[in-house]
């Protein structure tokens, strides 16, 4: 039985999908996504079989005769992928509730407005690096699917390292679309290189950053114990109000910067608190998302 999915959720999602009908027509997220032929009527060639594609367009006299698996594509119809990249590192267990339960909720409805679009949609799990996938499903049919894959995706030990998660996530892939990254964004190393290497491989990124409510706005003074749960690390500290003054304000001038190096490359990005119902943060994405960048 799922946990995070319940009947709820999918009636929230149904009403959602019907807003972004009306918000976005066929272009999720109000962007334009890479296309490729899939079925149709019109025979065009062969391509290499990849890992979600369906089994119906697979020539099995050629693969027979060439011993390597080959599908038919077709004039007629578009094919257009959406890729849920979601953060499974350690400090995503943070928050209440936890960011790793908000991100995964977030690409479920993500995941449920895609998948009534008639796009493909997978979901990748990383850390230091790619822990879990799911490769690209098509079609309503495949939502309990999806949605059981994101309600069993396991939270790492690891460390973010986001650079070298989108390097595995990138290397090979066929299927390029919209990669939509779901994350506090907390990479000691920067999120910049990672997002750099989406857009140079093809892929269009859209950041989704989950952040918990007493990350952006702490509210402990006084003798407090401080733990890296990346790391297993812990030291006492002795915070005064100015301590938390000049936290406040690097968390500003950080939000601040994602926003600004975003808004130079018309990348979208949103920043949502784990205390804010997901229902709301998707209803802004619906109601916000343009070709350009969608102000945090």
């Amino acid at each position: 039985m799922m946990t995070l999915f319940d009947a709820r959720f999918q009636q929230r999602c149904a009403y959602l999908d019907d807003v972004a009908r009306r918000n976005w027509g066929t272009r999720f997220l109000g962007r334009r996504l890479d296309r490729r032929w899939a079925g149709g009527s019109e025979f065009v060639g062969h391509s290499d079989y990849t890992p979600g594609d369906d089994f119906r367009y697979v020539d099995w006299q050629l693969c027979a005769r060439i011993d390597e698996l080959m599908t038919r594509q077709y004039r007629g119809s578009e094919d257009r992928v959406v890729h849920l990249l979601v953060d499974c590192s350690a400090g995503m267990r943070l928050g209440q509730p936890a960011k790793f339960d908000v991100a995964r909720r977030l690409a479920g409805a993500l995941g449920y407005l895609a998948l009534a679009g008639l796009d493909r949609v997978g979901v990748v799990g990383f850390a230091d690096r790619v822990t879990d996938e799911l490769p690209p499903v098509r079609g309503r049919q495949r939502l309990a699917r999806l949605l059981r894959f994101l309600d069993d995706l396991p939270l790492s030990s690891a460390p973010v390292q986001l650079n070298n998660a989108v390097d595995t996530f990138t290397r090979n892939r066929p299927h390029r679309g919209l990669a939509i990254l779901i994350s506090d964004l907390f990479d000691p190393a920067g999120f910049e290189a990672a997002v750099d290497r989406l857009v140079l491989r093809g892929f269009q990124p859209y950041l989704l950053q989950v952040v918990d409510d007493r990350e952006a706005e702490p509210d402990f003074a006084g003798s407090v114990q401080l733990v890296d749960v990346a790391r297993g690390q812990t030291r006492i500290a002795y915070l005064e109000e100015i301590d938390l003054i000049n936290y406040r304000r690097v968390f500003r001038e950080f939000s601040a910067a994602c926003r600004s190096y975003c808004a130079r490359r018309s990348i979208g990005i949103m920043q949502t608190r784990t205390g804010k119902p997901w229902e709301q943060t998707i209803l802004r994405m619906v109601r916000t998302a343009t070709n350009r960048m969608v102000a945090g």
